[in-house]
């Protein structure tokens, strides 16, 4: 049997450093810094998102992340530094492991949204 998603969030924690909530909020206007929530649709609607964020179902992450794809995002670039974040931070690791596999170099895995809010970080709605 092919690998185990234990073995895929444990190879993806250890490709992609955690930033700390207090870091990343250093981070929040930085122009060469942009967030991205990688939860569904609905999670975002319900809670909100990081100020700023840009929104990218992991499902969804390689066609926004590709620039020469039509779908890709175009905040979403391989120069800047990518923060992740999703409810608990497994879909944040195994997001920012596929975009090192892309060719992003910079990208870094916040954890929980949830984190985010209990920090006093900023929120807005979508």
């Amino acid at each position: 049997m092919g690998k185990k998603v234990q073995e895929m969030l444990d190879n993806a924690n250890q490709r992609v450093p955690k930033v700390e909530v207090n870091q990343a909020m250093e981070w929040m206007n930085d122009g060469n810094t942009v967030f991205v929530d990688v939860r569904s649709k609905d999670a975002v609607r319900d809670s909100g998102l990081v100020r700023g964020a840009v929104h990218a179902e992991r499902g969804m992450i390689e066609f926004f992340a590709d620039q020469e794809h039509a779908l890709g995002k175009p905040e979403l670039k391989p120069a800047k530094r990518v923060v992740l974040y999703c409810a608990a931070g497994g879909q944040a690791a195994l997001a920012g492991a596929t975009l090192l596999d892309m060719g992003y170099e910079n990208v870094h895995n916040l954890g929980s949204f949830q984190g985010w809010k209990d920090a006093g970080g900023e929120v807005e709605n979508l």
